[in-house]
């Protein structure tokens, strides 16, 4: 480990410099708007907020009749992929949800303005 900090020191790079690096290569861009990803980062600060740890948290999802691991909390913080709604349902509880906000880009933004009306039946 002494090394690998000796050689970022004489590296002279800043974790914001790797991190804007980062935000210009299109796939890690959408990683990190990915739902997984933003679910995780509210889940952590909420969690951060309460002062709750992983263990505790999984105690209080617990307590609503749901057995959970803290390494299922771990699992869903670090932004694991195939987690269900349900469970996230479960957590944002034990958090104290109250909403979710969506929002959307408009049509235009979208494809470009050109909207389609097809009529025919929807059986």
């Amino acid at each position: 480990m002494k090394g690998v900090k000796s050689m970022y020191k004489a590296s002279k790079v800043k974790h914001k410099d790797v991190m804007t690096m980062l935000e210009e290569i299109p796939v890690v861009k959408e990683h990190k708007e990915s739902f997984a990803v933003r679910m995780s980062r509210q889940i952590i600060k909420r969690r951060m907020e309460l002062g709750w740890t992983q263990g505790k948290l999984a105690e209080e999802v617990s307590k609503l009749g749901e057995p959970m691991q803290q390494s299922t909390i771990s699992r869903i913080e670090s932004s694991s992929p195939g987690t269900k709604a349900e469970t996230y349902d479960k957590i944002l509880k034990a958090l104290g949800y109250v909403g979710i906000e969506l929002s959307f880009k408009d049509i235009e933004e979208i494809d470009g303005g050109d909207l389609h009306i097809r009529s025919g039946s929807f059986a």
